[in-house]
């Protein structure tokens, strides 16, 4: 054991922690990856072990931890001290995704300047008449579900809605996957996000010596998006010559910021694959649960309805962001089905050096580059301080003045300096799909096509979650 005295005690390190039994050469990964739910074995091994704990990856040690202090003090300190895990970067980097989602350092504040002023630029200008545009067509893709009495999938329906919604943000591109039929852009872009998190969980990167079919295929998505971003931008880049006002994500990067280089063809392609995956993946998921919970929960469809008539009154859908502010309960919806369901409950990451944190059992030594998993979202169902029966769904619970004094973690977007930066724009996208949905139709769960269940690749998504919907009675 190596001894680092700091506040007067000895640091224990990493190998002095406790935590599950690994295999000869693959370690933890083989029980961590079987089931589908990395997740939820995390948070096992978390309630067994205790707040912090260590595992194998392959042959590399690595930290789990739910505790706050170190959780709190991680997401304070990026990206000077701690950086995204460099095996995930090199996952995504792999594929042309090196943006501001894997930067860092300089290069990660640099994009990040970038990225925020254009995204102000874009929802000022393009946010509302695309999403009402989108909105509209879920509406009709739902009544025509409902006076044909099929079963909704929801999933499938929102990760549409949300694409749809993503690629006019960012490119001005009507993708228009909603009314598509067929194979498309808007079937293989959906495919890339389970890759990535088959890639991150392999436990040899084998394509970098072998292409398998499914390999090949990716890279043909990727190639194909690359076209279609380069295409987009040229056209910004003419319509910005003619004097024009930026009206989306591509058109305001155009133009570089004072004291910046222009940006580059990576990197604008880099940003824009996180904007479409990111914007598509994690908040169709959150509002898919959302509606699968309002369907088991007819009281709490009442409410939504209700709220949604008095806010918008002869609107069909909200005129501004202003509209969806007001509400409240719908959003609270949203936020319980986070708890419940947190599609990035945990994020991987490495100091930049050696340090030692205080945790609630003393200090700990952590060298440079151990991989480090957060599990930001524990508290959802553990902290029953703050939330008093956790496995109820209680969207009133986020109505009833400020939670308690934070004890376990629960911050779906992350923290800090790099907290998402795509979080307005995911939870005003899952308040108006919930509006929507309780406003127009009574929703009943379907269990056709069996159980409802949850898998994750790089991310956490319902399967199987089907509903029925009927005219409003």
């Amino acid at each position: 054991m190596a001894e680092v005295v700091t506040s007067g005690a000895v640091a224990r390190t990493v190998e002095d922690l406790s935590g599950p039994r690994g295999l000869p050469v693959v370690g933890n990964l083989p029980a961590l990856v079987r089931g589908g739910r990395p997740h939820r074995t995390l948070e096992e091994w978390c309630d067994r072990f205790g707040p912090t704990f260590r595992m194998s990856m392959g042959r590399t040690p690595a930290v789990v931890t739910a505790d706050p202090a170190v959780i709190a003090r991680i997401h304070r300190q990026r990206p000077d001290d701690f950086q995204r895990s460099a095996h995930v970067s090199g996952v995504i980097d792999e594929l042309g995704g090196h943006g501001v989602f894997t930067a860092e350092g300089d290069e990660w504040r640099r994009l990040r300047k970038m990225a925020t002023q254009a995204l102000n630029m874009a929802y000022l200008r393009q946010y509302f008449s695309t999403i009402t545009l989108v909105t509209d067509r879920l509406k009709r893709r739902w009544d025509a579900a409902a006076e044909s009495g099929r079963a909704v999938d929801v999933l499938d329906d929102l990760m549409r809605y949300t694409l749809d919604v993503t690629s006019g943000l960012a490119m001005g591109h009507d993708l228009n996957s909603l009314e598509q039929t067929g194979d498309g852009l808007h079937r293989r872009l959906p495919l890339l996000f389970p890759e990535i998190g088959r890639r991150i969980n392999a436990p040899v990167p084998y394509r970098r010596r072998v292409r398998l079919p499914r390999d090949r295929r990716l890279d043909a998505t990727v190639r194909e998006i690359d076209a279609l971003v380069r295409d987009r931008f040229a056209e910004a880049a003419r319509r910005m010559e003619g004097g024009g006002e930026p009206a989306n994500f591509l058109e305001a990067l155009v133009a570089p910021l004072e004291g910046e280089s222009p940006i580059t063809h990576d990197e604008v392609f880099g940003n824009v694959l996180t904007m479409l995956l990111a914007g598509e993946d994690t908040t169709s998921s959150t509002a898919a649960w959302a509606v699968h919970y309002l369907a088991g929960h007819p009281e709490a469809q009442r409410r939504v309805r209700a709220e949604a008539d008095e806010v918008l009154g002869e609107h069909a859908f909200p005129p501004d962001p202003a509209a969806v502010g007001r509400m409240k309960y719908a959003e609270a919806v949203v936020t319980e089905a986070q708890r419940l369901r947190p599609v990035a409950p945990y994020i991987a990451t490495q100091p930049l050096h050696d340090v030692t944190f205080e945790t609630e059992q003393g200090p700990l030594l952590v060298e440079k580059g151990t991989p480090i998993f957060s599990l930001h979202a524990y508290g959802a169902r553990r902290d029953t301080v703050r939330f008093p029966d956790p496995e109820a769904f209680r969207p009133e619970r986020w109505l009833e003045g400020a939670l308690p004094p934070e004890s376990l973690p629960f911050a779906p977007f992350g923290g800090g300096p790099r907290f998402c930066p795509g979080r307005n724009l995911a939870v005003v996208e899952a308040t108006i799909v919930v509006a929507t949905a309780c406003r127009g139709f009574d929703l009943e769960p379907d269990h056709s096509a069996g159980p409802v269940g949850e898998r994750a690749s790089f991310t956490a998504f319902p399967v199987n979650l089907r509903v029925r919907l009927s005219a409003r009675r």
